[in-house]
């Protein structure tokens, strides 16, 4: 039985949220991976948006517990959010 789009979609946004390579979530989900990839570099899809939307909801909940150690004092959560203020301004 094919799986819906959404399905896919679903699924893709899952799979890169658990950072699993684009040629991983390719098998995964049954597509060819050169394709997959294009798909995702252009950026134009939904699901190139729900790729980048799994990923980064992993990356934002990663950053929220580095700055609660931060908060507490470890001085590796301090200079790792201090890389990602630098990379914000420079974005800026």
């Amino acid at each position: 039985m094919p799986q819906t789009e959404v399905s896919i979609l679903d699924q893709v946004e899952e799979y890169a949220s658990l950072f699993f390579t684009v040629d991983e979530i390719a098998l995964l989900i049954d597509r060819d991976p050169v394709d997959l990839r294009r798909e995702i570099r252009h950026g134009k899809s939904e699901l190139a948006r729900r790729y980048q939307k799994g990923k980064l909801g992993t990356m934002l909940e990663m950053r929220r517990v580095m700055v609660q150690f931060a908060k507490k004092g470890s001085p590796q959560a301090e200079m790792i959010l201090k890389e990602f203020f630098q990379k914000m301004e420079g974005s800026e």
